[in-house]
Order: structure tokens, then C-alpha cells, then sequence
């Protein structure tokens, strides 16, 4: 098997993104040569794709900490398979959770820091 040189890697992306119809392998997107990384097995090292930069880091995220959180073959795959139903789903019926701020909570929050610092600044001088 053919191993790339580091100095080929730019244009074995460039072809494979061309081939994929300039489009991510995971999320389908327009993919811009300079958003664009040639992701590869880390197991195998067989290179799998071009794929945006972000998703190549969520993609390494979940394989990379897969055994930490016990999402072994067919648990990831039922994982995997739940979260675009999970994330989109009405969750409006259920209460906000305790750390989440509000918009206008977070206003109110930083105009209360702002005072804070300025009453600081005067006390200073």
C-alpha cells in the first residue's frame, strides 16, 4: 500500500475533494479548499475523505473518546443515529436549566459587571 509523503498530501486533498464534488464525506456541505483536511483512520491509517475542519474534529472527538463513554459498536451507531432526532426535537415544554442565562438575563449581567468595574476603576483613582 502506497503511504503519501507529507509534501503530497495537498494535492492527493485537492484531487480527493474535486472527486467528492467539493463536498464534506460527513455533513454534505460546500467544502473550501482552505476549511478542507484529508481525515485518515487513526487505527489504520487509511486515508477516508476530505472532510470540513470542524467536522473532522467532532468526527475525531467521538472516536477518540468512544471507550471513555462505553459507546462501543452498536451503542455508537444507535448514538449516532438518536442525535439529529434528539438535538431537533421541542424541548420548549420542559423547564430552563439552572445554568442557562436568558437573553435578557445576560444583558442585566453585563451591565451589572460594567458597573462593577467601574465603581472599580473610580475607587482607583
Amino acid at each position: 500500500m502506497k503511504k503519501l509523503k507529507v509534501s503530497e498530501v495537498a494535492q492527493y486533498r485537492a484531487t480527493a475533494l474535486e472527486e467528492q464534488g467539493g463536498h464534506c464525506m460527513l455533513c454534505c456541505d460546500r467544502v473550501a479548499s482552505e476549511d478542507a483536511v484529508l481525515d485518515h483512520d487513526h487505527k489504520t491509517g487509511h486515508v477516508r475523505g476530505v472532510l470540513h475542519r470542524g467536522c473532522n474534529a467532532m468526527l475525531g472527538h467521538i472516536e477518540n473518546n468512544r471507550a471513555r463513554n462505553m459507546l462501543k459498536d452498536a451503542r455508537l451507531w444507535r448514538f449516532l443515529r438518536g442525535v439529529e432526532r434528539y438535538i431537533t426535537a421541542d424541548h420548549t415544554q420542559r423547564p430552563l436549566h439552572p445554568t442557562h442565562r436568558t437573553a435578557e438575563e445576560k444583558v442585566a449581567r453585563t451591565k451589572k459587571l460594567a458597573a462593577k468595574r467601574r465603581a472599580a476603576k473610580k475607587a482607583t483613582t
